[in-house]
């Protein structure tokens, strides 16, 4: 881009044209990260289950891992960034493996897949722990179940990749 210091030879290049075809809309990190926030605390406020919820209860948990005195601004980036890419790797959270083992046990804990008194089922895969692409599965699913996107059609945009397409694979 060239520099005017003459006025007449400024008015002709005053401007820059770019083809309305030339662009696009960005993916702001911020906004993904604000969104998926929302998302948690949203549920952390939905009025209290009648019968146990192992995915909300994960939910919170998760949640309050990420706030608790031992985090940080930096670490909640990172666990939100793993969450949205829905990454296989387990959470290292022992609240949230420890309500995964005892809800196993405590609902016969074999090899098959067991349902709790609410129709929550609780994989055998559980017992060791949630991974984030899980956690992200749970939480659109209890968004699902509780009205989060039919409330406002704003919030039908903000599935992260590929999640509404795994829901809509489950129904």
């Amino acid at each position: 881009m060239s520099i005017c210091f003459v006025k007449s030879s400024c008015e002709a290049s005053a401007g820059i044209a770019v083809s309305q075809r030339k662009v696009r809309q960005i993916s702001d990190p911020i906004q993904r990260i604000l969104i998926q926030l929302h998302k948690m605390i949203y549920i952390t406020q939905l009025p209290p289950a009648l019968n146990h919820n192992f995915k909300r209860r994960a939910i919170e948990r998760f949640k309050k891992s990420l706030f608790c005195p031992q985090s940080n601004p930096s670490n909640l980036k990172v666990e939100i960034k793993k969450l949205l890419q829905g990454s296989p790797e387990l959470i290292e959270s022992i609240f949230i493996s420890t309500d995964c083992r005892f809800l196993c046990h405590s609902l016969g804990g074999n090899s098959i897949v067991p349902e709790d008194k609410a129709g929550n089922t609780c994989n055998v895969d559980y017992q060791e722990g949630v991974t984030y692409e899980q956690m992200q599965t749970m939480i659109e699913e209890v968004l699902v179940e509780n009205g989060y996107y039919s409330v406002t059609s704003n919030r039908n945009l903000s599935y992260p990749w590929g999640s509404k397409n795994v829901l809509a694979a489950r129904r």
